[in-house]
């Protein structure tokens, strides 16, 4: 029996499942009442106590799941609704390997066990309305333990961005902005920092300051990223210091994509390390990929080269 999806024909008024108060008003011919038919009070060879933390406090999702279908107990106490496959939002409503899902029927908790994809319709309308779809779905969520996360044109707030990426592997991040609670924008290394687990980053809209890279080196998961890429990177970015750590970088995959805004001084800089790249014959280090206005194509393509073969 598919213990995930057994009870949300009937789900109780007051949110709790313990299927011993119904006081008949179950209809009986319902999932949920044949569900509870053979729940019955468990004697443990361990103490109701420790038998209650573990129901509570599942490690992992496929612990719970083995859990659920090994003792109906597990599911009463603490009713998770797990998701092991593709959880994407597109064209207005969430699909589950491409079969839509009904979030807002979904009465119990929900465990992202795969991966979270959100991408709103084009239209200016929908975007408007879907920006905040992740935000919305964020009271439903037990636990987001995504390996990867895409999110495009969302607006989610820091409070929340742990829950969302704590355990993701890869994060790509389209046009989102992660808001303080006084409405000022994150910065992005504390979306790094907080994504620990995190081999693969792509942000495109990204807040960045004169100490972005500063503190980017004080974070512990930083250096062991396998790829970090950034869009709109403004001039306030501190190149300098990007430049000292490129030279010194043995692991990460850099991509950097200036804004057009950058300076003509700016620019020139980004020439001169892009031109010291492409006339390198040998690397000690893995070179960054810079795009920015004024690369011409030949040079393009030479450091997209270098840094395809150095890099994979």
């Amino acid at each position: 029996m598919d213990l995930t999806v057994a009870l949300i024909e009937n789900p109780p008024s007051n949110g709790e499942s313990n299927g011993a108060d119904d006081d008949g008003m179950i209809d009986r011919n319902s999932k949920r009442a044949k569900f509870m038919a053979t729940y019955r009070h468990q004697n443990f060879s361990m103490p109701d106590s420790l038998v209650f933390y573990i129901a509570k406090n599942p490690k992992t999702a496929e612990l719970y799941l083995k859990m659920v279908k090994t003792c109906k107990y597990f599911f009463v106490k603490n009713p998770i609704l797990v998701i092991d496959k593709q959880l994407c939002y597109y064209d207005s409503q969430f699909t589950i390997m491409r079969i839509p899902y009904d979030m807002n029927k979904t009465t119990f908790k929900v465990w992202i066990a795969h991966s979270l994809f959100v991408f709103p319709e084009y239209s200016i309308t929908a975007e408007t309305k879907d920006q905040n779809i992740v935000t919305s779905i964020i009271p439903k969520l037990y636990r987001c333990d995504a390996f990867s996360l895409s999110l495009f044109k969302q607006v989610i707030s820091y409070h929340d961005l742990p829950l969302l990426t704590s355990s993701a592997e890869m994060i790509y991040f389209d046009q989102v902005v992660i808001k303080h609670e006084d409405g000022s924008n994150v910065d992005v290394q504390k979306i790094v920092e907080i994504a620990s687990n995190a081999t693969y980053i792509d942000i495109s809209h990204p807040t960045i300051t004169s100490k972005t890279m500063e503190e980017l080196l004080k974070i512990p998961n930083f250096p062991t990223l396998r790829a970090f890429n950034i869009k709109n990177v403004p001039e306030v970015f501190d190149i300098e210091a990007f430049y000292i750590h490129m030279k010194k970088n043995k692991t990460t995959n850099f991509g950097l994509f200036f804004d057009e805004s950058i300076s003509d001084e700016y620019v020139k800089r980004i020439d001169e390390i892009t031109d010291e790249i492409i006339a390198t014959e040998e690397f000690d280090y893995k070179p960054a990929f810079f795009g920015f206005r004024g690369l011409d194509d030949q040079r393009r393509m030479k450091l997209d080269d270098i840094c395809f073969s150095e890099n994979f």
